[in-house]
């Protein structure tokens, strides 16, 4: 071998490679033990499938790929007595066992490919799987392109592609490039289809790669409103501590991102910031009975349902208590879904700082089913090209809709009650700005005939394009208790366009 050799050239040659002051060992059919030195060093394999026996005093052994030199899956293993339960390890053409010594390591150490032909998910549980065996860490998905075909899910509940573990980061090298790609034809009649699923869930990340879910490649069944592309939790289930930052999540069939709670078994502490929900056929973000949520900063475009979807109902008890409480729904960009955020049944929730662009029916929607919503904050937020600014059907225990921009609305800037039902209390709305100059709608209106209005303060208002005085409150309840309106304060008729 030439001085200048590569270390990949001596595998091929099967000579001696120094490994730093190490010895690295390798060798050809036959030639191992010529090859050995005396003491004890690295053996160099050029692939676990690799037909060469390891000299029997060799502790460790690298390899420099996975199935074939230079595929990216090589890694580093040690002599181990026996087959250990995970799937990182293989046994050596002498039948020696070697397990894999990596606490964070790429999928391709498992076998994954990335062309988007071969099937990737039996590899990239199994390195979920390893790094959950040895007490937690991150699996790395590098830049390629993943394809998974769905199998049943342990439980039972309907096909998955991932079993995501306790104590698992499944980390992205690059966002754009670094894809998990659903197969076609994976979803059938009825089913409850998941990409990455667990019902139980502690201390788990998800980060910085693409979720493609293939909507169109799924046939008739292209428009679920089951299922996810991200499901963690289930009924009765446990998820803690959870993030998901960074994603790309395309085309899900049904919910883009979905954490599952029940009320006797709460989530808590769940980040869900930075991503990029596109195409869903259902809802972008959903997540349901909660202590400890922050959705921030995320991205949500075209969903047929809601863009971000909080619910808190205890369907067990139907009781007056909410299940759902302490959220963070910040810096969020909602596009051209049905509602911007939808907040069921929820109390002690903060919106700040959100953009809602031509959402079809409101940008933001309070809802109550049993549970009392309470403690919510409405501020700073900016809806624009959408029919309703917010809307609230329900008697609440306190709502503040407090210094938020509406412009563009066709039917009303603040609605009490939603498509003819709804009694609504306890609300405060003060210090918005309603742009009326493109609008001759009403600026807040109360639409239920039959309904109960309660409690109500609006005071101190902007309204841009000095809007005529019967459009600024249009109320069609029958039932009015303690009901007062203030000032609406009218500002200069023109302003330059927005940006």
């Amino acid at each position: 071998m030439s001085e200048g050799a590569t270390r990949r050239e001596a595998l091929a040659a099967g000579r001696l490679v120094a490994l730093g002051g190490a010895g690295l060992l390798s060798a050809t059919p036959g030639s191992a033990a010529a090859a050995a030195p005396r003491h004890a060093g690295i053996f160099s394999l050029a692939s676990t499938r690799s037909p060469i026996a390891v000299p029997a005093d060799a502790p460790m052994v690298q390899t420099d790929g996975f199935a074939s030199p230079g595929d990216g899956g090589g890694g580093l293993y040690r002599r181990a007595a026996a087959a250990p339960a995970h799937h990182g390890s293989f046994r050596s053409a002498d039948g020696a066992v070697w397990e894999l010594v990596a606490d964070d390591p790429s999928i391709r150490a498992f076998g994954a490919i990335g062309d988007g032909q071969a099937d990737d998910r039996p590899a990239i549980q199994a390195a979920i799987d390893y790094v959950a065996a040895r007490g937690g860490g991150t699996v790395f998905v590098p830049v390629g392109r993943f394809r998974i075909v769905t199998v049943p899910a342990p439980d039972g509940t309907g096909p998955i592609g991932l079993w995501m573990r306790s104590g698992v980061r499944l980390q992205g090298t690059d966002r754009r490039r670094s894809v998990l790609a659903l197969a076609d034809g994976q979803r059938g009649p009825g089913t409850f289809g998941r990409i990455i699923a667990s019902p139980n869930l502690v201390d788990a990340e998800l980060a910085d790669f693409t979720l493609e879910a293939n909507r169109s490649g799924q046939g008739a069944e292209r428009d679920a409103t089951n299922g996810a592309a991200i499901m963690l939790g289930t009924a009765g289930a446990h998820v803690e501590r959870l993030r998901i930052e960074n994603l790309i999540v395309r085309n899900a069939n049904g919910q883009g991102i979905q954490v599952v709670g029940h009320p006797k078994a709460v989530s808590r502490d769940i980040v869900i910031r930075g991503n990029r929900v596109e195409h869903s056929s259902f809802i972008g973000i959903q997540v349901s009975h909660f202590t400890g949520l922050v959705i921030d900063d995320n991205d949500i475009a075209d969903c047929r349902d809601n863009g971000i979807d909080v619910y808190g109902d205890n369907f067990v008890t139907n009781s007056n208590t909410v299940t759902s409480t302490q959220a963070s729904i910040t810096r969020n960009r909602v596009r051209r879904c049905a509602t911007g955020v939808f907040l069921e049944t929820v109390a002690d929730v903060e919106v700040t700082g959100n953009r809602f662009d031509e959402c079809r029916v409101t940008g933001l929607h309070i809802n109550r089913i049993h549970g009392e919503p309470s403690g919510i904050t409405i501020t700073g937020n900016r809806t624009q090209a959408t029919p309703i600014g917010v809307s609230i059907t329900g008697d609440t225990g306190g709502v503040a809709i407090l210094n938020n921009h509406f412009s563009r609305f066709t039917t009303a800037g603040i609605q009490f009650g939603l498509d003819g039902a709804g009694n609504v209390s306890f609300v405060v709305a003060s210090g918005n700005v309603f742009d009326c100059r493109h609008t001759s709608c009403p600026v807040v209106l109360g639409s239920v005939p039959k309904g109960v209005l309660s409690w109500i303060r609006i005071h101190d208002n902007y309204v841009y394009g000095l809007p005529k005085p019967e459009q600024l409150l249009v109320n069609r309840y029958g039932t009015n208790n303690d009901v007062q309106v203030g000032t609406f304060i009218g500002v200069q008729t023109r302003f330059p366009d927005e940006q």
